[in-house]
């Protein structure tokens, strides 16, 4: 009965919310592989945010979109849920600081990119 319930508000619930999530494929587990946030309605709903898992569950990567392109702070991890990457986009092209991090966590790498173009890369190994 709760299900059915909560099933019937649905609708309602997605309405009234100004994004809702589309599972877009799964892996063969059944776990959700790629998730998919938009924002509006029909054929005017744009994509705001994407999540990838891995088949373990574990999230791989998040990324945010500005009109229909990436825009602002995308995050990747490896499977063991520590941070892989971090990288930042504006309007569709990668800029600002991107950061490559080793599996124990620690910086590696640092490069700096200007709309899109790479202009310094950092080695942070060698002291």
């Amino acid at each position: 009965m709760k299900l059915r319930a909560a099933l019937a508000l649905l609708p309602l619930l997605l309405l009234s919310c100004s994004t809702h999530k589309f599972v877009a494929s799964t892996h063969p587990n059944g776990k959700s592989e790629v998730v998919i946030y938009l924002k509006g309605k029909g054929d005017e709903a744009q994509k705001v945010m994407e999540k990838v898992y891995y088949p373990n569950g574990q999230l791989e990567y998040v990324g945010r979109f500005a009109n229909g392109v990436e825009n602002g702070e995308w995050l990747y991890y490896y499977e063991s849920g520590t941070k892989k990457y971090r990288e930042t986009w504006e309007n569709g092209v990668e800029h600002g600081i991107h950061l490559d991090y080793s599996p124990d966590g620690q910086v590696y790498r640092e490069l700096h990119y200007e709309k899109g173009k790479l202009v310094k890369e950092v080695d942070r190994t060698k002291k």
